[in-house]
């Protein structure tokens, strides 16, 4: 589904929901309880689908950069308004094709985040993401890059520490040119990006 189309869908259903499922004003899903700063720690998994993958598949040899699974673990500091300001740590497990047994990217990441619709138990989240990322067969290093995400989503509360979430992120990846030793493919050597749709769903502890 196009972000697009996500951010219209979320957003409709939070203006849409009853007042019976909004938020306490003196304790709002996903901003710091009782309108104080808070640490968030979270837990995420998700699928990576591929949209664009020609520097890191070139014409004539197997695709290293297949459809996948994300696991990331956010950390980021909270304000009562909904802005958030953190770091995480990601990694991809994807189909090789046999060129690896399996392919992994992992990522470095600052982050932004910004909920929406405060007074409402579900409402919409904007994050944004970027850092230095690596690639390569299970967890060794053979390449190094950058990755960027824009993901849009919603937060719901599970306790009033414990909050559910549901994103889904449109991520581009950039790697210096490096040779897969099993075929001798020269990869991402003509520039430009790869890229990939991510649907996560994870857990957030306000600490």
């Amino acid at each position: 589904m196009p972000i697009r189309a996500l951010i219209v869908c979320v957003s409709a259903l939070c203006l849409v929901l009853p007042r019976s499922v909004q938020a306490d004003s003196t304790n709002i899903p996903g901003a710091a309880p009782e309108g104080t700063p808070s640490f968030a720690l979270g837990v995420e998994t998700g699928l990576v689908i591929p949209v664009a993958d020609k520097p890191l598949c070139p014409d004539g040899f197997e695709c290293l950069f297949g459809v996948g699974w994300a696991f990331g673990f956010p950390f980021s500091y909270r304000w009562a308004k909904g802005t958030g300001i953190g770091a995480g740590y990601e990694f991809w497990v994807q189909n090789g094709n046999g060129v690896y047994e399996a392919t992994v990217a992992q990522a470095f990441t600052a982050l932004f985040r910004q909920s929406f619709l405060l007074s409402r138990s579900v409402h919409p989240v904007l994050r944004l993401r970027g850092g230095f990322l690596m690639l390569g067969p299970s967890f060794r290093v053979a390449t190094l890059g950058g990755t960027a995400e824009l993901a849009f989503g919603g937060e719901t509360e599970l306790t009033p520490t414990t909050l559910f979430t549901f994103l889904l992120g449109g991520q581009i990846l950039r790697t210096r040119a490096f040779t897969t030793q099993a075929d001798g493919a020269r990869r991402s050597v003509a520039g430009g990006v790869d890229a990939a749709f991510i649907l996560r769903l994870g857990i957030v502890f306000l600490l």
